[in-house]
């Protein structure tokens, strides 16, 4: 996890730094294409924790709990059009295989209701200030997260024999976060192009993000002994939004009111201590995803790649779970 929100600042940070050799309105571009990029996989990251290998776990008393770690991943194209924009040919080497993680760390928990082949989950993930505190303590970077999250699943079809668990599912899932991280770009100006310019010495970068979404699924799975191997497809619609900027003591040279006019014609806002651009998705995802657990007696392993045709994200999750 402070792996992942670690890589997470040094991407806007590369940017940055990047930026130190363009404009304001090259920096806005880069920074507000990565978000929008981002967005879109957050509705991705949102799902994290919800499948698990079964497409249905039985009904009630039948129940699991455990914990999910896992990100989604802005995926390579992406970065190379934000790092293009910037300086072409300058994406870092740690992006070029699955692009930027956006983390997700949580608790996870499902229980079968009795006469009906239902199933119903939660999940809920926190970092709170204290560890976050103790993140920047050791990294440099500080961050808080949030992710919540329900879900009911309907069994079309219970295994037997011959036949695999079928089931279609709809989930409400909510997360926010965010990560502030030095950009180590030491003293730098940003003009508009026009003769008005921000100076910023030492900046910090800051990034948040929030997604409200529903997400609507069909699975398939079949027990092989102590192997179960699933697959699935989902189609998620919400909004997630993206906030990325940096933050210094700042100084204007000739019309601050004019920079200000300037960002928020270009979805962009001043403050007294920096400016951020803001980028929304509520474009519909859809995705597919698999994997493969391990059980042993009632402790289940549970691997799961997830893949977006559309954009060609990746995410990944492993849970670790006991089940009945």
């Amino acid at each position: 996890m402070k792996r992942s929100l670690a890589i997470i600042a040094i991407a806007l940070t590369a940017a940055a730094a990047a930026y130190s050799q363009s404009t304001l309105a090259g920096f806005q571009t880069a920074l507000a294409t990565f978000a929008g990029d981002m967005a879109g996989s957050l509705a991705v990251n949102s799902t994290i924790g919800s499948n698990w290998s079964d497409a249905y776990i039985g009904k009630f008393p039948h129940f699991g709990a455990g914990a999910t770690v896992g990100a989604a991943f802005v995926s390579v194209d992406s970065m190379t059009t934000l790092f293009d924009a910037l300086a072409p040919g300058s994406l870092p080497s740690v992006f070029k295989g699955l692009g930027a993680p956006i983390p997700a760390a949580l608790v996870t928990a499902k229980i079968g209701i009795p006469f009906l082949p239902l199933d119903i989950g939660i999940k809920g993930g926190y970092i709170p200030p204290s560890v976050g505190e103790s993140i920047k303590g050791l990294t440099g970077i500080s961050s808080d997260y949030t992710n919540i999250g329900i879900q009911i699943r309907y069994a079309l079809v219970k295994q037997n024999l011959l036949l695999p668990n079928v089931s279609i599912g709809a989930s409400y899932n909510f997360q926010k976060g965010s990560v502030t991280a030095p950009t180590g770009i030491g003293s730098q100006t940003l003009g508009d192009g026009l003769g008005d310019s921000i100076a910023m010495s030492n900046p910090n970068l800051n990034l948040s993000w929030t997604s409200n979404t529903v997400d609507f699924t069909a699975q398939v799975s079949k027990q092989l002994l102590f192997l179960i191997p699933y697959l699935g497809a989902g189609y998620t619609v919400g909004t997630s939004s993206v906030t990325g900027g940096l933050d210094s003591n700042i100084a204007t040279t000739g019309s601050a009111a004019n920079i200000a006019s300037y960002l928020e014609t270009n979805g962009g806002a001043l403050t007294s201590t920096g400016f951020s651009y803001t980028a929304s998705s509520s474009d519909p995802v859809f995705r597919v995803y698999g994997g493969l657990s391990f059980r042993i007696i009632i402790i289940d392993i549970d691997a799961q790649a997830i893949y977006v045709p559309a954009t060609k994200a990746l995410g990944a999750s492993v849970t670790a779970r006991v089940q009945l």
